[in-house]
């Protein structure tokens, strides 16, 4: 008998619908050889308490219905454990899920989940929080903030913030220490990516491997406002390390120095941190289902 949990959160993009207990019973009986069990989160952090307790009842696998924050919430209670996270992606972006070749169909989500591969997957610490997509800082981590702030989800709200930022947006000067190597770039946005993918098929680091122990550190610098419609085609061509305003340096810790504090988000949730940010690899600590793909 296999022990599956599912934490539901109602607040996450489409995760609103409230069917997944019947879904769940349908996929999972005990005629399959399954036991469930299924938690709707009340607030931010419930999941990851919610997680943790799980794990402490010998479940299987803990499966994330949500989005990235959510997926972080439930996998910083799985690291270092023998339970495995699996995803249905409910989520505006779903970036972690895109990458593992999760389907984003509900049911066909559920269906992988019943008979899915396992694999052990890095994790980043951002100034010791958790992340397994991606963190960073300068642009994406402000519209990060103001889509929190925005009271609605999904990608037609996350092109408004974007579009409502772009043109009043200063690049920040940042001095990187990759490795024990420091350089000094005016960038727009610095991204720290375990997976390839913002979500949406944004690729900004196509060639991310979540099993490799390395991060690709994605430095975009300040660029001509004309360019931005090409930055776009290539994030959704996977061809963003192939632009002459962007740098990848793939490394296991890095350290970015700013002028003052600002925003920084983890797996697209938003906060503030000092101007001295420490980034880490931690290597094959999460066991994670995923789909088949290239």
């Amino acid at each position: 008998m296999r022990n599956i949990a599912f934490i539901q959160n109602p607040a996450s993009g489409r995760g609103q619908r409230r069917d997944f207990p019947l879904l769940i019973r349908r996929f999972f009986t005990c005629e399959k050889g399954f036991h469930t069990t299924f938690y709707s989160t009340k607030f931010a952090g419930d999941a990851t308490a919610v997680a943790r307790r799980l794990v402490a009842e010998s479940y299987d696998m803990v499966v994330a219905i949500g989005g990235d924050g959510t997926v972080n919430e439930v996998a910083q209670a799985l690291v270092n454990t023998d339970a495995a996270l699996a995803i249905v992606p409910v989520g505006s972006g779903n970036g972690l899920a895109r990458h593992l070749h999760i389907p984003m169909n509900v049911c066909k989500a559920l269906e992988l989940i019943a008979t899915a591969k396992t694999c052990k997957m890095d994790y980043g610490l951002m100034n010791g929080t958790p992340f397994f997509c991606t963190a960073g800082v300068g642009f994406d981590a402000l519209i990060g903030n103001m889509f929190a702030q925005a009271g609605s989800r999904g990608f037609a709200s996350y092109l408004r913030q974007i579009l409502k930022a772009f043109i009043s947006y200063k690049p920040e000067e940042y001095t990187l220490a990759i490795d024990g190597e420091a350089i000094r770039r005016k960038a727009f946005l610095i991204t720290f990516a375990n997976a390839s993918q913002w979500g949406n098929n944004a690729y900004i680091a196509p060639a991310a491997n979540i099993s490799d122990g390395l991060m690709d550190v994605v430095v975009v610098s300040e660029f001509p406002l004309y360019h931005a419609p090409k930055i776009a085609v290539r994030l959704f061509t996977r061809q963003i390390d192939k632009f002459r305003f962007v740098e990848i340096f793939r490394c296991r810790a890095a350290c970015v120095d700013r002028a003052h504090s600002g925003y920084i988000h983890y797996d697209g949730e938003p906060s503030q941190t000092g101007s001295c940010i420490e980034v880490k690899m931690v290597q094959g600590a999460l066991k994670v289902a995923h789909g088949d793909g290239d």
